[in-house]
């Protein structure tokens, strides 16, 4: 195959092979003017470029603010117009183009130099001014109206007049708002310009090649080694093997040995089965879960997301599956259940294939094969309906385990018998404390605490408070079962806070034994 030297035309040399020479010119002078000649060029038209992008930027930035002065103008009238103008003028902005000039003026200046203009215009075209085919404005003698002292603004159109006719005004309004759309108008003319010019400059500069676009293509030489298959994958050893540790003896003469090394396992077989943790299931990665909302059936899509993602034909990313049709199942989401098991088994599937059997296995599967189509639906139904009742079962079990765990009150001493000390009410006013070792203690402390004791039992259930008015053991462990356990156990502690459980030993001791 011949190679292709065409992109070096566009090479621009300034050697002794394109010089044309002269004969009143030395050779060493018409090569340096002809170099000189080819950067002035090539340094305008970067100029040029510059400036017409300047220019645009320009444009885009004063025509959405023209447009909303028109807006107002239409809506609100001349005085919109006036409040613009007196915005401009008693608080301008400092925001300019970047141009780096130190006398470039701002964008409120611009946009107030217009809008004296235009006022000025306006004024003149109220009073019949006419406006020629380019949309300049002239006055009778068709020459142009300009801020010279030859022209000059009506008094009754004065800025700072306030006393405008009725009749006046609105003609103004309209002739503010049609000199502003004529100023868009030009603006969307040049800007059409500029780019066309843009465009030319543009195409000139690319025809030739220089040093300016000269740029590494590569540095170093590097091969993309392909990334490794998921189903490369070798199978995970179980921690316990992982862990083990093994100790090898080698022997002098390997040749005249049945058998060249021998291994130990440090653990004995059954501490390593006991040492066994079971697997953790990690959540589903963005990639699985996107692999799981693909509809059941649709393998084209499956086989298109495979070619482009093929990280889900991991071991991890088929047990994840399984995870989440469970928690799915449980959560009373068939559909997504139903889903990631319709995945898992492709993904089971293609790993039992291999590499080249995912395909075939596709092929099969969207051209609808028969017997295919009905050995993997057998295993979805068979595989999800395992699932729907295991979960089932979990469930049920889950409930029978919450409806048997009760909380009752049962005396760890069969010896002992439980009473209840309950309130008759909140304590008296006058409380006394009579008996021995009373004289120590404080009344208030005491009044807190048969309060505190009244309290807590006027806030138990009415169920719970007639059961314990009977002081039958039995009733109140009735009240009690029927409670959540969370519940009962607040009970449990509120009853030991307020000193409302008592404890004695059942029958009348004989203390006369042993004297």
């Amino acid at each position: 195959m011949p190679l292709n030297y065409s992109k070096w035309d566009n090479l621009e040399l300034s050697d002794d092979s394109d010089i044309e020479e002269h004969p009143n010119v030395d050779k060493k002078s018409m090569i340096r003017w002809k170099q000189r000649d080819i950067h002035e060029k090539r340094e305008a038209r970067k100029l040029q470029i510059a400036k017409y992008k300047s220019e645009l930027a320009l444009n885009s930035v004063l025509r959405p603010r023209i447009e909303a002065i028109i807006k107002g103008v239409s809506e609100k009238g001349l005085d919109h117009f006036r409040s613009v103008q007196r915005r401009l003028k008693e608080n301008p902005s400092d925001e300019k183009p970047n141009t780096g000039s130190p006398n470039q003026p701002t964008y409120d200046m611009m946009i107030s130099q217009l809008l004296s203009d235009v006022y000025r215009e306006s004024s003149f075209i109220v009073d019949g001014a006419q406006i020629s085919k380019d949309g300049v404005v002239l006055d009778k003698e068709g020459k142009t109206i300009n801020g010279t002292s030859e022209h000059k603004i009506p008094e009754w159109a004065e800025e700072m007049s306030t006393n405008i006719p009725e009749q006046k005004k609105k003609g103004l309004e309209i002739a503010l708002e049609q000199r502003l759309n004529w100023h868009i108008q030009e603006l969307d003319k040049r800007d059409k310009v500029v780019k066309d010019e843009l465009e030319k400059e543009e195409k000139e500069q690319a025809k030739k090649i220089t040093s300016e676009g000269i740029h590494d293509g590569w540095s170093k030489s590097m091969v993309n080694k392909p990334k490794p298959s998921p189903l490369d994958d070798k199978p995970k050893l179980p921690k316990s093997t992982q862990k083990e540790k093994t100790e090898t003896i080698e022997v002098l003469n390997p040749k005249s040995a049945e058998v060249s090394s021998l291994e130990w396992s440090s653990k004995p077989a059954a501490e390593e089965e006991n040492d066994e943790d079971e697997e953790d299931f990690g959540p589903l990665t963005p990639s699985a879960r996107a692999f799981a909302n693909i509809p059941i059936g649709a393998f084209e899509k499956s086989f298109a997301f495979i070619q482009k993602d093929s990280s889900v034909l991991t071991e991890s990313t088929h047990d994840s599956l399984l995870a989440e049709a469970f928690d799915a199942e449980r959560r009373g989401d068939k559909d997504l259940a139903k889903r990631c098991v319709h995945q898992s088994l492709l993904i089971n599937y293609c790993r039992q294939l291999g590499r080249d059997g995912v395909g075939l296995f596709f092929q099969k599967m969207i051209s609808h094969n028969p017997k295919s189509i009905e050995m993997f639906l057998q295993d979805f139904n068979q595989t999800y309906s395992r699932i729907a009742q295991r979960t089932a079962e979990m469930i049920a079990e889950e409930a029978a385990a919450g409806e048997r765990e009760q909380i009752q009150l049962v005396a760890e001493d069969p010896s002992m018998e439980i009473g209840f000390n309950l309130p008759e009410g909140p304590p008296p006013d006058d409380l006394r404390l009579e008996g021995e070792g009373t004289e120590e203690m404080d009344i208030e402390q005491v009044k807190l605490f048969l309060q505190r004791k009244w309290d807590i039992f006027q806030n138990f259930p009415e169920s719970l408070r007639n059961a314990l008015k009977t002081e039958k053991l039995d009733e109140v462990n009735k009240v009690l079962g029927k409670m959540k356990v969370a519940e009962a156990e607040e009970v449990v502690e509120l009853l030991q806070e307020g000193g409302m459980l008592s404890f004695s030993e059942k029958g009348v001791r004989d203390m006369t034994q042993g004297q």
